[in-house]
């Protein structure tokens, strides 16, 4: 009896210890035998202090004292976003979204059929949207995403008019909404807080998005920051309903780095010579455990290496 009640309270605890929170993961420290090149770049891109760091020219990297030269499409690609404020992501992961894209240009011309049948006028005004007119759309007020499908070429958004005049508002949204949503499109009038009427996109949300394209990942992952206090914030004021799928773009994000190597919150300082110069540089050591992290003219620190994993509900 006293054997199986010990028994039942050991299984209950380790209940306990196993729920985590999957909207929250933490560098946790520990010895990292071997990295990769990837996994430098994406310790660059999550590093918060780097983010107000002033982008221009590649990355240096280095492992164990040797230079890194990369060739894979895969991390030319990611090189390519970090060297820029502003890159052009449309450009870059194209030819990887490009079956997506011209699936989406197909249902745009199938939707523009529909609507026209109507005895509508209806135009796209804008398909492509690089990044600075996304932060300026953002800073307005009139965007509420960090990260947008224009940027993949993958949204759309649509104007009706009558006698030549733009309709701003008009319930001929709400059987456009059903044309898209008829042959496969996601319509914006769906949007939970900031509904968009004139909005198509290819994608249900971001989270769904990278859980196809997981390498897309690494984009969204300098604006997480913004998507946690985004969610803290309606959170703190019981709405969570508005951030739904920010909590899943969260969540999804997290999974995928569960177990990669990082660098760890806080900075050290570890015996040895300070490396030099002002470009933007990853330098790892493995034998000593630790990453120096440095954005183009900024200051770099030391940091321990790490595996990232899913923070202990309290």
């Amino acid at each position: 009896m006293r054997f199986a009640l010990l028994i039942a309270l050991l299984l209950f605890s380790s209940s306990l210890v196993g729920q985590v929170d999957s909207l929250q993961i933490v560098c946790q420290k520990q010895l990292v035998s071997s990295v990769d090149g990837q996994d430098l770049l994406w310790m660059f891109r999550q590093r918060d202090t780097l983010q107000q760091g002033s982008p221009g020219g590649l990355v240096m990297v280095v492992i164990d004292g040797k230079s890194i030269s990369y060739t894979d499409s895969l991390s030319l690609r990611y090189l390519a976003s970090l060297s820029q404020e502003y890159p052009a992501l449309d450009s870059i992961w194209h030819p990887v979204l490009a079956d997506e894209i011209q699936a989406f240009k197909l249902l745009q011309d199938s939707l523009q059929i529909r609507i026209e049948k109507l005895g509508w006028t209806m135009r796209y005004l804008q398909t492509a949207r690089d990044l600075k007119r996304q932060q300026q759309l953002n800073s307005s007020g009139r965007s509420k995403v960090q990260l947008s499908f224009h940027n993949f070429q993958l949204a759309a958004d649509i104007g009706l008019y009558v006698r030549r005049k733009y309709l701003k508002r008009s319930s001929r949204y709400l059987r456009l909404g059903q044309e898209a949503k008829s042959i496969g499109l996601f319509w914006g009038g769906d949007f939970v807080g900031f509904p968009d009427p004139g909005h198509v996109q290819r994608f249900g949300n971001s989270a769904i998005f990278i859980e196809k394209y997981p390498f897309i990942s690494f984009e969204f992952e300098r604006y997480r920051n913004a998507y946690q206090q985004a969610f803290q914030k309606k959170k703190s004021l019981g709405r969570i309903d508005l951030v739904k799928d920010t909590e899943a773009l969260l969540i999804s994000m997290n999974r995928q780095r569960i177990g990669k190597v990082c660098a760890c919150q806080n900075a050290i300082i570890p015996a040895g010579d300070y490396p030099s110069g002002e470009q933007a540089k990853v330098i790892v050591n493995t034998q000593q455990n630790w990453v120096f992290i440095q954005p183009k003219d900024s200051n770099g620190y030391f940091y321990s290496l790490g595996r990232w994993a899913y923070k202990v509900k309290n």
